[in-house]
């Protein structure tokens, strides 16, 4: 019987990120984590953290593909790199979707989880920035709700 040749998994190229104002849709409910960190020094230093996790489908400005992305609202810590943006997005390599983390402050957490447990936040929208190496800026971002 023949040896087959080995067989390499085929690369599918995904359509390129669209610089724009890109919009969205949450996807039931999200999950967190909140926590403390000692981080070692010198000196050490006791470090929180706490994010929100939640799925999402998000829509490209001119193509109108639909991407599966998972979104993250995270608080700044003293250890979080200093930059001029309101999130980042990067490209998962071998699945077609996107993870974007937006930043926000405490008070926005703190209403961002509140109006996702009352089930009120629905859609969202963001506008991403020329980037590189699969990381592009998001230059602003909001969500939408109704009381």
């Amino acid at each position: 019987m023949p040896k087959r040749a080995k067989m390499e998994p085929s690369k599918i190229a995904w359509p390129d990120v669209e610089v724009g104002d890109w919009s969205g849709e949450f996807a039931k409910r999200p999950s967190g984590s909140i926590g403390q960190h000692i981080q070692p020094g010198p000196p050490p230093m006791s470090v929180e953290f706490t994010y929100l996790i939640v799925g999402a489908v998000v829509l490209s400005p001119r193509t109108k593909m639909r991407w599966p992305a998972a979104v993250s609202f995270w608080v700044r810590t003293p250890f979080t790199p200093e930059r001029v943006e309101a999130g980042f997005m990067f490209k998962s390599e071998n699945i077609p979707s996107f993870n974007l983390g937006l930043e926000v402050t405490r008070q926005q957490f703190t209403e961002t989880a509140w109006l996702f447990k009352e089930k009120l936040l629905n859609n969202l929208h963001f506008t991403v920035g020329q980037g590189r190496d699969d990381h592009w800026p998001i230059t602003s971002w909001g969500a939408s709700f109704e009381l």
